[in-house]
């Protein structure tokens, strides 16, 4: 189930007296698409044209102008729903669900956590998740009751510019589509062909192997499983299996709890390792559908570049243009230090 190959870079190294280096680098297949990444550890000791510190504080302070998610402008500077919803703005607890000013897609909304303008990853409790997330699931509902054939669900969450956030205020997107994005399909498709071929359905299988192997599996909180992935498509890349459910539908009677008491954990994790900046999704199957012979909702994580002034991203002609990624950190090195918090 899991490929890799080594390739090994030759050189004479100024930061070593010219004296020859090898430098492995490791070409991991991912097990169920084929697509690949390259692993290179000394990568992440390449030096970086960007400011030395992060300037966080500065960060934060200068977002506050005008914030749109703050409690004084949320009223009267985020949208509504139209008047063929039941609720103008969806709230549960502290959090807050609106439409998305400049959406990408017939259904896209925004979830806002709470009144403060910023949390560190360290800070987003499993409570705080868990009521922002049911008020998502709210949503969606509501579009796939007005809307039967929106069946595709995903929460989506930037955490910071490099993150591709454009507001600093901790808040999550939701899209509703009538078709899978690219990447669903894929994985969808990928499954059917792997249950058609070995007689069982991948997710299941992966968690299995990875749970025997010990290498990469971090912990179980009830029905979601965390484990980093063998071939990842970003640095501190985290996968979640949901056992038993391919769709968020299920999630409101089954495993929304277990995904954010394990969420809140994989972000402390991340807060211990210095991560300041992650992009999340979820993959979920159609929500009128059982795919769970052959499929099982999961979600993803990836570390982006901590927030400064102006930093090197991590997407470049390689990630972008090549569709391989090109990682610095090593899964099974990640899964040992965040198993720490489980």
């Amino acid at each position: 189930m899991f490929e890799k190959t080594v390739q090994e870079a030759r050189l004479l190294s100024p930061l070593n007296d010219f004296k020859l280096v090898t430098q492995p680098i490791e070409i991991r297949k991912d097990p169920l698409t084929g697509r690949r990444c390259r692993i290179n550890l000394e990568r992440a000791k390449r030096p970086k044209q960007a400011a030395k510190t992060t300037d966080m504080e500065n960060i934060v302070e200068a977002s506050l102008a005008k914030c749109f998610f703050c409690a004084e402008n949320l009223e009267k500077m985020t949208p509504m729903f139209p008047e063929d919803f039941p609720e103008r703005r969806i709230k549960v607890g502290t959090a807050c669900i609106f439409p998305n000013l400049f959406p990408f897609g017939g259904f896209h909304a925004v979830g806002v956590f709470s009144n403060d303008h910023h949390l560190d990853p360290n800070q987003f409790s499993p409570k705080l998740l868990e009521d922002c997330f049911k008020g998502c699931l709210r949503y969606f509902e509501q579009v796939h009751e007005r809307y039967p054939e929106i069946k595709y669900w995903h929460i989506n969450w930037n955490y910071m510019p490099p993150a591709a956030a454009s507001i600093i205020h901790p808040h999550v997107q939701l899209t509703a589509d009538p078709d899978p994005t690219s990447r669903l399909q894929e994985f969808i498709r990928s499954s059917r062909s792997y249950f058609d071929r070995e007689g069982s359905n991948y997710w299941s299988d992966l968690v299995e192997a990875e749970r025997n192997k010990k290498e990469r599996f971090i912990g179980e909180t009830g029905s979601a499983v965390w484990i980093t992935s063998f071939a990842p498509e970003g640095n501190s890349e985290v996968v979640a299996v949901f056992t038993g459910i391919s769709a968020m539908t299920n999630l409101k009677k089954r495993g929304l709890g277990d995904f954010c008491g394990g969420l809140s954990r994989i972000l402390k994790g991340y807060y211990v390792l210095g991560v300041q900046s992650f992009n999340m999704t979820t993959f979920s199957g159609p929500c009128d559908e059982d795919l769970s012979e052959y499929y099982l909702l999961n979600a993803k994580l990836v570390s982006r570049p901590n927030p400064k002034r102006f930093y090197t991203s991590d997407d470049g002609f390689m990630e972008k243009l090549h569709h391989e990624s090109v990682v610095e950190t090593m899964p099974e090195t990640l899964a040992e230090k965040l198993r720490e918090h489980f």
